[in-house]
């Protein structure tokens, strides 16, 4: 049986342990209202874009197919991970998600495809993928538009190497609680059947917008914008996410912790227990040896 000076010890490092998760949880959940209300701003800004491109297209109607027609059969995707850890299956769960994913879109000497996170790559490889280029995940809200810039020159690369004739968004949003799911956004070339849908939406004034400038142009141009908004949107939810998966894993984490103190604290009563009987039991041997 373990000395009392030994669970004491233990009983130590558990009540550490569960200090540092708790810390850990209590940002997460913090982090996780920060990042949903980012994501809901942001959803407000994609109704200008489509109004902007409703508006083009109803001027333009002829710039339908421009746009909405793959270059070639090439595939790119942006996978978003973590570089964190202590997020229990974040990272597995969209490994194996984009591993679906890319294996029915194409082959895979047609895949191109960046990671967001240093803790991704190895669980991509495992799927049999092999990122090209790494990208550094923002460690919060502000630093979310560098993040953005740096896939974005990326994006640009492999759009004029002929090498992103569709390309996707792979990342993690939160759904209720501390739950998240995987999904995959394509973002070009854009949904045909929503720029009809587009097209056709009354507009919602009387007052009808006037075309400055080439229509092309233009619209190819929102539809560049239109990346980097999604871009914005999938870090806010992959963010959001990794922090629910976080705290999930520091609850788990926590109610192992709390079972291992009571045990520990009941072994660390009991080891107290025999050392004052034996300490009691030494007394007595000494006093009988002495009568």
């Amino acid at each position: 049986m373990a000395s009392t000076a030994t669970v004491k010890r233990q009983v130590s490092s558990a009540e550490t342990l569960q200090s540092v998760v708790t810390t850990m949880k209590t940002l997460s959940a913090a982090r996780i209202t920060q990042y949903r209300r980012s994501v809901a701003a942001l959803e407000s800004s994609t109704k200008t874009f489509e109004l902007a491109a409703q508006a083009v297209l109803k001027q333009n109607p002829e710039l339908l197919g421009v746009v909405a027609e793959p270059r070639n059969s090439t595939v790119a995707a942006v996978v978003l991970g973590s570089d964190r850890g202590l997020a229990g299956p974040f990272n597995e769960r969209m490994a194996r998600h984009a591993g679906g994913l890319l294996a029915a879109r194409a082959a895979k000497d047609q895949v191109t495809v960046l990671t967001v996170g240093r803790r991704l790559e190895s669980r991509l490889r495992a799927v049999g993928y092999s990122p090209t280029a790494r990208v550094s995940p923002p460690s919060n809200v502000n630093s979310i538009d560098s993040a953005v810039v740096e896939v974005l020159a990326h994006v640009d690369r492999w759009t004029e190497e002929g090498r992103a004739g569709r390309l996707y968004l792979a990342y993690n949003r939160p759904t209720r609680g501390a739950a998240y799911e995987s999904m995959a956004l394509r973002v070009l070339p854009v949904d045909r059947r929503w720029l009809e849908r587009l097209q056709n939406r009354p507009w919602p004034t009387n007052r009808l917008p006037i075309q400055i400038g080439d229509g092309q142009a233009f619209l190819q141009g929102l539809v560049r914008q239109f990346i980097a908004h999604a871009l914005v949107q999938a870090f806010a939810a992959s963010l959001a996410s990794e922090n629910a998966a976080r705290l999930a894993a520091m609850d788990a984490a926590e109610r192992n912790i709390d079972d291992r103190l009571t045990q520990l604290r009941t072994a660390y009563r009991q080891a107290r227990q025999n050392a004052v009987t034996a300490e009691l039991l030494d007394i007595q041997a000494a006093f009988a040896a002495t009568e």
